[in-house]
This record gives C-alpha cells, structure tokens and sequence, in this order.
C-alpha cells in the first residue's frame, strides 16, 4: 500500500501542477512530497465519501457500491392507468443512469405528461450498479409489462448515461428493438468512455491504474466497467453498426460532461444514406450557446427537456 500511495501521490502532484504553481518541479528532491495525509483526503473523498456521510444511505452489509447508497433526488410514481391515445400512441419508458433512481425524471417526466404521453419509468439494478445483462433484462421484462397494461405495440425510450446503454443492451443483444419506435439518448457513452472519465489523466502506470479500478468498483460496481471503451458489452451493442432496423434515434450530449469522455462518443454514427434520416445527433449547446449542462443534469434540465419535447412532438406531427 505504501507504494500504490507513494504512485497516486506523484500522479496527483503532476495533475495538480498546472494549477498549484508552487508545487516542486519533477527535477526536485521533494517531487513526491505531497504529504500523505493530503493524498488519502483526496482518494477517500472521491469514492468513499463523495459529498457527506450523511448524504448516503446505511448499508450494514458493506456490499453496496456509494452510487447505490446516495440518497433519491426527486419522486415519479407510474400511474398504471395511464394510457396510449391516438395522437399520442406510444407509451414513454425513461430509463435512469448509475446511482441514479426513477425520481431524476420527476420535471421531465411531468412535461410529458402535461404534454399528454403515458409516462414510466423503472427502478432495477441496485441504482444500475449490477452486470448491464442482469439490469438490460430487468428493464426488458418492465417494458413488456407496459405494452400488456396498455395494450401498445411499441414503445418510445429515453436513456439517460448508462440508462441508453442497458436500453441498446435489450434492444440489440435481448431482441427488444422491434417494440421500439423510437429512442432519445441524454448524454449515453454509446461508445464507451476513457477509464474514470475524467480521472483518466491520473492514469500514468500500473498502480495509478489500480487505484481508479479501486474508485470505479466503489463507486460505480459491476457495470462502471462495461462502459469503459472497447469493453465486450460496448462492442456488442454496436457490432454490426450502431442502428437498430426501423428505429429513429436522438442523441444529446454536453460539451461539458466530464463523466463520458470524450462526449463525442455518445453519438450514434449512420453508415449510409437510409441511416442517415434516421439519426440525429446534436449538442445541447446548439440550442443554447451559453448554457452549461453537467452530465449529472441532463435529466432534469430545462433545455434538455425543452429538446425532448420538441422531439417527441415532430413524432407526432408525422403520424
């Protein structure tokens, strides 16, 4: 362990140095003397103690990831009357992202309501934490319950982060894409993301390498590594091209998400002209050049939902 500190140390002390000039130089005798007390601050606070202690739920048994343990923001509750109309004839499955829970879709998922669609949303996966199979399925078999209950024949998805990816997973992988109309991805690493993120400038070596496994497993669980670029479950989801056959696709991403990284791999790409029409990609900048969207935000944000809603109802305008 005294090693591995001793790494994170040197790692941390050259991330930092373009911002703390007054940090020894590689070349000096102390280039590794970011006291230790210093390190384990920043390493506990960034995956056991993200915020406050207070801010997580108990878990007696240690077994959670942190993500599992935040407390909800928000409350959505299904109303299993709901129901398709002619207008609007696909029920809304929104689908949330890692440590997240089904309350994120609370201002979204009462626009859409407002705006007349029959909206649900899941729980699964420990808070998304599990194997994306285990969560996918889950998600899969709610799915199908909706389009019993309504009696509709397929659905429109909205997928927030690793929510697009569990969505692709039960689309491609589980047969679910022919009960899909059409899928809204908010900030989706449909191609993976950089190890950690953002945290991937820390990753210099082989131990550096081991203390964010330790970060990813603590935080994120099982699935935090499945969406780490050019793992199996990325390269299943989009083997043979990234669409789905008569499935239309939006994809919004935010320059300033520093969880996928970079963001331009939530994109889907067309591989010919038919694709082409059936896949928009676009940036929540382009509808406000001032705004600034964490990855964290994108459920609940007023533009993003503004672009969700104009989206469902261009759908609409076409039936």
């Amino acid at each position: 362990m005294v090693d591995a500190f001793t790494d994170l140390r040197r790692e941390l002390t050259n991330a930092l140095r373009s911002v703390w000039k007054n940090l020894p130089t590689d070349n000096a005798p102390q280039a590794d003397s970011l006291p230790d007390d210093v390190v384990d601050e920043i390493a506990n606070n960034f995956y056991r103690n993200p915020k406050n202690l207070t801010e997580l739920n108990d878990d007696q048994t240690q077994s959670l990831p942190v993500l599992a343990r935040m407390r909800p923001r928000g409350l959505f509750e299904d109303d299993w009357r709901s129901r398709p109309t002619l207008q609007r004839p696909w029920p809304v499955i929104l689908v949330h992202g890692t440590g997240a829970t089904k309350g994120d879709w609370q201002d979204m998922g009462a626009d859409l309501r407002r705006d007349g669609w029959a909206v649900f949303a899941p729980e699964f996966g420990q808070r998304a934490t599990r194997a994306v199979a285990d969560s996918a399925a889950q998600i899969g078999a709610y799915i199908d319950t909706v389009l019993l209950a309504t009696g509709a024949s397929q659905v429109i998805v909205v997928g927030h982060s690793q929510g697009g990816v569990l969505l692709r997973y039960w689309m491609r992988i589980l047969g679910g894409a022919s009960k899909v109309k059409h899928m809204v991805s908010l900030a989706v690493p449909n191609h993976g993301t950089t190890m950690g993120g953002i945290v991937s400038p820390l990753i210099r070596n082989n131990r550096g390498e081991s203390v964010v496994n330790s970060v990813v497993q603590s935080w994120f669980g099982e699935a935090g590594f499945e969406m780490i670029r050019d793992h199996d479950t990325i390269k299943a989801i989009n083997e043979g091209g990234d669409l789905d056959p008569d499935v239309t696709y939006l994809c919004i991403a935010t320059h300033f998400d520093t969880v996928i990284q970079p963001p331009e791999t939530c994109f889907l790409e067309a591989r010919n002209a038919e694709e082409l029409k059936r896949v928009q990609n676009i940036w929540v900048e382009n509808l406000d050049p001032n705004s600034v969207v964490l990855h964290e935000a994108m459920p609940y944000d007023s533009r993003v939902r503004a672009l969700v809603r104009a989206d469902l109802s261009r759908l609409v305008s076409q039936i």
